[in-house]
């Protein structure tokens, strides 16, 4: 298999489910459904059991949704006992990159941004794709689906942790490691930023990537393509906080996370939130309901 891997992190809602159809689209690119494993199977062991690591991979959910059976990953591993971690985790992606015919893996766990040195750790020359949304369209889309934070000052306050630890994390690492890409740019210059992506991954740019809409359906499952009922649909625009979100919402999200939209240089309503959508902002960070999200589809 060749290139090094690759993971598309960030918040969840911000895009990452189409920039993977993209990258699934290239011929040489294979890029599974959320593993979530990774981490999660980490014990600070770099050098587990097969046996154990095989049982624990074939009952969990996430590996379960992949479709693929554990014993092409024991085929990859072949018939050592014991193995390193990182190895083990990537005979587990080159064994669903070989049955779809492609050379090279990838990830993406939006959440693995609060885990990136590990993944280096394991990884020495992965590379991360940090997606970042306007977090205020994160919080709408987090209306829409059953998961996730329902209350505008939880969505702010888990966008605003992803967002920045991830920025302080990839930016602290050498180059060539690390790359920030900005939704609304995705959408607005599809070309441009695919072909910047590509040259940082070091892959060849293949026009396919623009037309994964022909094999968006088979490459999602049928959860995420409820979920996201247009990713496989070319985005001829982003989502409208200015025009679907509760100004007093507006307002709160800003109480909560409104540095980390300054930072990363987007428009805000409210500079100085007054006193009761700060109030509100502490309350819904504390769990009462305030602020809740409400579906647009609804």
């Amino acid at each position: 298999m060749g290139g090094d891997p690759f993971f598309i992190v960030g918040s969840a809602r911000s895009g990452t489910t189409l920039l993977r159809l993209m990258l699934n689209a290239h011929s040489q690119v294979a890029v599974p459904p959320e593993s979530r494993f990774i981490c999660e199977f980490w014990s600070g062991d770099h050098e587990i059991d097969v046996t154990h690591y095989l049982t624990r991979l074939a009952s969990h959910k996430r590996f379960q949704l992949w479709d693929l059976p554990v014993h092409t990953v024991r085929a990859e591993i072949g018939q050592r006992d014991r193995i390193p971690y990182a190895e083990a985790i990537a005979a587990t992606f080159t064994a669903w990159a070989r049955v779809h015919g492609k050379t090279r893996w990838g990830d993406k766990t939006p959440r693995y941004v609060e885990c990136m040195p590990l993944i280096l750790e394991l990884f020495p020359d992965a590379a991360f794709v940090h997606l970042i949304r306007d977090g205020r369209n994160v919080a709408l889309s987090y209306a829409d689906v059953p998961f996730g934070p329902k209350t505008v000052a939880k969505a702010a306050e888990l966008w605003a942790r992803r967002v920045r630890t991830g920025m302080q994390e990839g930016r602290a690492m050498e180059s060539g490691h690390y790359i920030e890409m900005v939704y609304e740019d995705l959408v607005e210059d599809p070309l441009g930023e695919i072909k910047t992506l590509c040259e940082f991954i070091e892959l060849d740019f293949e026009a396919d990537m623009l037309n994964y809409t022909e094999k968006a359906r088979s490459a999602m499952l049928p959860s995420a393509g409820d979920l996201n009922p247009h990713v496989s649909e070319r985005p001829h625009a982003v989502r409208a906080w200015q025009d679907e979100m509760d100004p007093r919402h507006v307002e709160i999200f800003e109480a909560v996370a409104g540095d980390v939209l300054s930072e990363l240089g987007y428009e805000r309503r409210s500079p100085r939130p007054g006193v009761g959508a700060r109030l509100s902002g502490a309350l819904g960070k504390a769990g009462l309901p305030v602020g809740r999200l409400r579906s647009s589809r609804s």
